[in-house]
């Protein structure tokens, strides 16, 4: 039996989480495949109804890698955009930050507060991913009920930002900073062609975004290719690529 608590945390559902996501340093795997993984695991462990992730890129921009919803990638977009909400303000201070209602957004972040609230948004939390003494991103979670989270909450939080951050700045890391920034790089440029081809193949065989992210991770793994190269490959021939599975 699972150890639960009041907070609806389980024990075994934590390591688990924690578990899928060292598969993928294990592996040695790629950084969308981890920042995927680690915003599912948000959302499913603290009952967040959308989280999103988002890192600083070469010339120090930040920029949205994972999102679990149309609800986060928007709200994340809208905060690079406008250069205002918790999100860029936890990247630039490297501190954890919570807005526990749409009163306290408002007071704070009005442009962020208005465009939270079309999107049905009524608290935010947001912790930093630090490596090396550098906060390269944050992990943020957003929320239809207003409140904050529980002590445990919160500690599972931290640690699903520092295995994040620890996972990204090591990935097929060697000796030089410089090649791991690259490959965070690429991530984001990858993002833009990674959404498109999940668009098509959830439009062509009327599933959701993340049965299409499966199926186009699970055809990476068994072509040992780029989950990139094979989004790329759906774009130019989606003949090529295996519907996901109906039922």
């Amino acid at each position: 039996m699972q150890e639960r608590r009041d907070d609806g945390l389980a024990a075994e559902a934590v390591a688990a989480a924690m578990d899928d996501v060292a598969q993928v340093l294990a592996a040695h795997g790629e950084p969308l495949d981890l920042a995927d993984r680690l915003v599912r695991h948000a959302a499913a462990l603290l009952r967040a109804d959308a989280v999103g992730l988002v890192v600083q890129d070469t010339a120090g921009r930040t920029g949205l890698l994972a999102s679990t919803s149309d609800e986060a990638r928007a709200v994340e977009l809208f905060q690079l955009e406008a250069q205002q909400g918790p999100c860029v303000e936890c990247c630039r201070t490297g501190l954890p930050g919570a807005s526990p209602d749409a009163a306290d957004m408002r007071r704070r972040w009005p442009d962020f507060a208005r465009t939270a609230a079309e999107l049905g948004i009524n608290a935010v939390h947001t912790v930093p991913l630090t490596a090396t003494g550098r906060t390269i991103g944050a992990l943020n979670l957003f929320l239809r009920r207003p409140g904050v989270l529980s002590p445990a909450q919160a500690d599972v939080a931290r640690a699903l930002a520092s295995f994040g951050a620890v996972g990204l700045s090591q990935l097929e890391h060697v000796a030089e900073s410089r090649r791991v920034q690259a490959q965070l790089q690429e991530a984001l440029d990858s993002r833009i062609v990674l959404e498109q081809a999940k668009g098509v193949l959830a439009e062509r065989h009327g599933t959701g975004p993340e049965e299409a992210f499966d199926e186009l991770r699970r055809h990476a793994r068994r072509s040992r290719r780029r989950l990139r190269d094979v989004a790329q490959e759906v774009l130019d021939d989606l003949s090529r690529v295996a519907p996901p599975p109906v039922g």
